[in-house]
């Protein structure tokens, strides 16, 4: 598990927004430093270099970049509403970490901006002499990352928003996520036990109706021994909770303590992959139900989200679980099972009656009867007995 810092960093670095500005940032220090790298020029190289090619060259840039965002942003859309109309809504936010979408545009905004602001500079008569040559290099530069670039997002437009593409990038996830997991069933914290929490503790009720989206738990272990306290969170990794509902109970009533646990045990309006299973799995069987829908009749789809929706039950099975390191926190364990059955009955109860479906169905369920998780085993057989 990544400490809290660096997860925020990475979630704040996946947005479209930061990186654009990242970009943006660059360009204006080419800029920079082709002023200042003028002085590192021989004298002599000067007439290599004419203002009108360098001229001519950042109005292609100028020009195209802005058609080709634009462009780009439009392709972004409607991916964007093809994934979220077509399989699932959940799925889009798949999408939203893309980052290859976001680095391909992030380029082009930012060669653009780096052609304008040339441009501007270049009316100003900032750019002369040698460092005309400078910046004609940087241009050049900005020309190869702008052919990368294109090369780049020709190559992702082939697989952007279809099926296949959308539907491996969530089982990946959600594999990700299940192996973490199953090596820290309740997110390195002792599992809960709702029935051994002591009396006398303080509820802290949440402030709002949300998701529980993930828990920064090193944060909490933190707080917790600065205070000599104990944190019980009573709800699991994406559950819903409602607002007025008990969220946590503390050892002791600090309210920099509550402060802190509702920072670091965040409730949103949606649920994300990091630390939630469950929500891949729920977005790969919506996917196959709405498959078998009578508008959509796609048995097919819908047996290979059964696939993959087996392969993040068996391809994680027999991971070694570690041991407790936050002895401060009690969590909520993973609940395989309950998973399984949540995810795995629409499919069954959609599928009942298609004989393409009867016999993929029953081997799947049979296949997870046999692993040694008792618990998954046994919500396996309780799914075949329903069939």
């Amino acid at each position: 598990m990544l400490p809290s810092l660096f997860r925020r960093l990475h979630a704040f670095s996946r947005r479209l927004l930061v990186r654009v500005a990242l970009i943006t940032a660059l360009a204006f220090l080419a800029l920079a430093l082709s002023k200042l790298g003028a002085r590192f020029i021989p004298e002599g190289l000067d007439p290599l270099v004419g203002g009108e090619a360098v001229d001519n060259i950042l109005k292609i840039i100028a020009n195209s970049m802005l058609t080709v965002t634009t462009f780009s942003l439009t392709v972004m859309a409607a991916a964007h509403r093809m994934v979220a109309s077509s399989w699932t809504p959940r799925a889009h936010q798949m999408l939203l970490q893309d980052t290859v979408t976001h680095t391909v545009l992030a380029t082009f905004v930012g060669a653009y901006l780096f052609a304008l602001s040339a441009i501007i500079l270049r009316d100003l008569e900032v750019f002369q002499g040698r460092g005309l040559v400078v910046l004609f290099g940087m241009t050049v530069l900005v020309v190869v990352l702008i052919v990368v670039a294109i090369l780049r997002w020709i190559s992702h437009l082939e697989m952007l928003g279809s099926l296949i593409n959308t539907a491996q990038r969530i089982e990946d996830s959600t594999l990700e996520a299940m192996r973490m997991r199953l090596c820290h069933p309740a997110l390195g914290a002792h599992p809960l036990d709702v029935g051994r929490i002591p009396e006398g503790t303080t509820e802290v009720r949440a402030d709002r109706s949300g998701y529980l989206q993930q828990v920064y738990q090193d944060r909490l272990q933190d707080a917790a021994e600065a205070h000599e306290a104990r944190i019980w969170l009573l709800h699991p990794v994406g559950g819903f909770v409602h607002r007025g509902e008990v969220l946590a109970r503390l050892s002791r009533n600090d309210p920099a303590l509550v402060d802190c646990l509702r920072q670091n045990a965040p409730l949103g309006s949606l649920r994300n992959f990091e630390q939630d299973p469950g929500f891949g799995l729920t977005c790969l069987s919506e996917i196959g139900v709405r498959a078998l829908s009578p508008g959509v009749n796609d048995p097919g789809t819908a047996l290979d989200m059964l696939h993959r929706i087996l392969r993040v039950f068996l391809d994680t099975e027999g991971e070694a679980p570690a041991q407790v390191r936050l002895d401060r926190l009690y969590i909520p364990r993973l609940d395989r099972a309950a998973l399984l059955r949540q995810n795995l009955r629409p499919l069954l109860k959609d599928g009942a009656g298609r004989p393409e479906l009867e016999k993929p169905f029953a081997r799947a369920l049979e296949a997870l009867a046999g692993q040694g998780d008792a618990e998954l085993a046994a919500a396996a057989r309780d799914l075949a007995a329903e069939r």
